[in-house]
């Protein structure tokens, strides 16, 4: 339907969005020594990476996250991050090629799932995405995040059921964690404005109610004054 095929595209958009630098892409040459004394473990560059990424210092970050990878061609959390980070700056490619030697170091790194399946559905690989998040949530059934995600992707598909079923797992494993919250209630709306479509489409007339914006205005007063009066619109007499 014409509303699924908006609400895909405004998925990917979020995705996107998400994944989108916002910060400063200092070009440096710094070398790992300027970044930490010697003898420090990999998981020491992964913390300052960490620190450069929360400022928007992108290459920065990527420099830090390969002074680990530099010290311990194994250690998988590294390629994780640094994939992330590759992703942020739209290289789809560098962060792919990240993801996948995660995975060959350690085949149950959620992490490495998860982030490759955003950047599945980022380029609107939706099959692809939704393995990679079962994949995350097979691995530990209490990944609230993966199940959100995953709900993402069963959305912009057009599959509301299989999706507002996972956001509502991501919110009973993490009743604190808030992105499920605005998912479902995006989900929805989109509901909603499918319904009100196919009761244009059917009738050729507007809602009882009025326009969803309207209702949903109403409705909105309604819980707030207790008074029920929108929902007599609806009412269908016998015949």
């Amino acid at each position: 339907m014409r509303l699924c095929k908006w609400f895909s595209v405004a998925l990917v958009l979020v995705v996107w969005l998400l994944l989108a630098p916002s910060g400063t892409h200092a070009q440096t040459d710094l070398a790992c020594d300027d970044l930490g004394p010697p003898g420090v473990p990999p998981e020491y560059f992964v913390g300052v990476g960490n620190a450069f990424y929360d400022q928007g210092e992108y290459a920065l970050t990527v420099v830090a996250y390969t002074c680990a990878i530099d010290l311990d061609a194994e250690y998988a959390p590294a390629y994780v991050n640094r994939g992330f980070a590759y992703a942020t700056q739209r290289d789809d490619v560098a962060a792919m090629a990240d993801y996948n030697r995660a995975l060959e170091i350690d085949e149950s790194l959620v992490a490495a799932y998860n982030n490759r399946g955003m950047l599945y559905m980022s380029q609107g690989n939706f099959g692809l995405a939704i393995n990679d998040f079962t994949l995350a949530v097979s691995l530990d059934p209490d990944y609230a995040i993966g199940y959100h995600n995953r709900g993402l992707v069963h959305a912009a598909e057009g599959n509301y059921d299989l999706a507002i079923a996972d956001f509502e797992q991501a919110i009973a494993l993490d009743p604190e964690y808030a992105a499920p919250y605005a998912s479902l209630g995006a989900v929805y709306s989109a509901l909603s404005l499918d319904s009100y479509q196919q009761y244009t489409d059917m009738t050729q007339t507007r809602l009882p109610g009025g326009e969803p914006d309207t209702i949903i205005n109403a409705l909105d007063a309604s819980q707030e004054s207790g008074n029920f009066a929108i929902w007599l619109a609806f009412l269908t007499p016998a015949q």
